[in-house]
């Protein structure tokens, strides 16, 4: 029944993003569209500004919100902001319906649906005089959030995939802190703990963006899924993959799926809480909130076999702060998104809500003055040593993310093979991308 649900959901989405692309992205809807320019802001300017997150987060934009309109009193900015459950449908909602915020933040998942198909976000290359572009890093902002020569939106921080750990766990079962992880001796330990432990797993949850897309382009060195819309991989490798990951369930290396599912997040999940597990693979922006349960966190690498084609390790923008197309004022919200991410003030007040600010002088001064966590710090550098090849759009693309993560299920609770998982993940995707525009 919750499979038949999670079906519907999709169905819901997928046809309100049918309504999107075939109908907004024109500039219908009676607002005002980027092609006219807007409505000239004269007097009184009114925003909107949506965004999801923790309760830190919440205070901290709301803070730089009011000192912005403190230095603009013509300027009102309305905020909407909640936690990420849903925030994805509600979004794409407004969009079909032509009341869309005027700025908020995208996961980087959305950025092929929303921002490159739907063609529903501002190319902010329009707004360069409103939005100090030359703060930024150029190499960085056109390799992470330029598609098709547009740029989709400004980064709130830097992101780096990386091995998260609990230094206690790491002392109980022995594991040397300094352990260079690759999959086979994450096996190998991960067997070990579960022997010691019945109670305890090396990790929890794995997903495609976490591992299965890594570890195939680690043996591939391609794209997940080219720009031509064909398949970076073949059905052995992918197989291998799934083989691999049966064999961490089986073997007690990870936690069962029919336990980890109940939790939304790791942080929610009872046996992370209690110390059980030791290992989270994830954002680097998310290690304040892996603290809140589990303080004695550190990080290391990204499991990197020595043969790999590509590391795999995932950097990207956290969430780029894009601007709704059809905003009636463009000039001030590119002046509002400019100021947030650029500003040193405002950078004081955010620190590492998003992690690291991608402005390299502005990190640096909250890195000086301790006002970020040096985890996330350490965590960002890690990943940036050895950052893999950017995932493209097409590689994100949210409903052929899920319909693998369903055949990954399936896997995990033995209703089906790897390999017959594999050959059918193959022919539905290559069924999905004939039919995508």
């Amino acid at each position: 029944m919750k499979h038949t649900m999670k079906w519907i959901q999709m169905v819901c989405i997928c046809s309100l993003l049918f309504v999107v692309f075939t109908g907004c992205s024109t500039g219908g809807g009676g607002t005002a569209s980027q092609a006219d320019g807007g409505v000239k802001p004269a007097g009184k300017v009114s925003l909107r500004f949506a965004w999801w997150g923790s309760e830190g987060r919440h205070k901290a934009i709301l803070e730089a919100i009011s000192l912005y309109m403190s230095k603009h009193p013509n300027v009102t900015i309305e905020a909407e902001y909640g936690g990420f459950d849903g925030y994805y449908q509600k979004l794409v909602t407004q969009f079909a319906g032509g009341t869309a915020p005027d700025l908020t933040p995208l996961s980087f998942d959305w950025i092929d649906e929303i921002a490159v198909k739907g063609d529903l976000v501002m190319d902010l290359n329009t707004q360069k005089d409103n939005l100090n572009l030359s703060a930024f890093n150029s190499d960085f902002l056109n390799k992470y959030v330029v598609f098709n020569n547009k740029m989709v939106g400004l980064p709130m921080g830097i992101n780096g995939m990386v091995t998260a750990y609990n230094k206690e766990f790491f002392k109980k079962f022995n594991i040397p802190e300094d352990t260079k992880w690759d999959w086979d001796n994450l096996h190998e330990y991960g067997k070990k703990v579960h022997q010691q432990d019945a109670n305890a797993y090396l990790l929890s949850m794995l997903d495609v963006r976490g591992f299965l897309q890594p570890y195939v382009k680690q043996k591939t060195g391609k794209q997940w899924i080219n720009t031509d819309k064909t398949l970076g991989f073949d059905q052995a490798t992918l197989a291998e993959a799934l083989t691999y990951y049966k064999k961490l369930l089986d073997d007690g290396v990870l936690q069962p799926v029919a336990e980890s599912s109940l939790y939304p997040e790791i942080t929610q999940n009872i046996t992370w809480q209690k110390g059980n597990i030791g290992i989270a693979f994830g954002l680097s922006s998310t290690i304040t909130k892996l603290k809140s349960f589990i303080p004695q966190i550190d990080v290391s690498m990204y499991p990197v076999p020595q043969n790999a084609k590509d590391s795999g390790v995932l950097v990207n923008p956290s969430n780029p702060l894009a601007i709704n197309k059809s905003s009636k004022f463009p000039e001030e919200a590119a002046k509002f998104a400019g100021w947030l991410l650029t500003d040193p003030e405002a950078a004081l007040i955010l620190r590492d809500t998003y992690s690291i600010p991608a402005v390299e002088k502005n990190s640096q001064a909250l890195v000086e003055k301790q006002l970020v966590d040096p985890t996330v710090a350490k965590a960002v550098k890690i990943a940036l040593e050895k950052p893999g090849e950017p995932l493209n759009g097409i590689s994100s693309n949210q409903e052929l993310i899920k319909l693998v993560e369903d055949y990954m299920q399936q896997v995990a609770f033995g209703r089906t093979t790897p390999d017959a998982a594999a050959q059918e993940i193959i022919k539905r995707l290559n069924d999905k991308l004939k039919a995508i525009k």
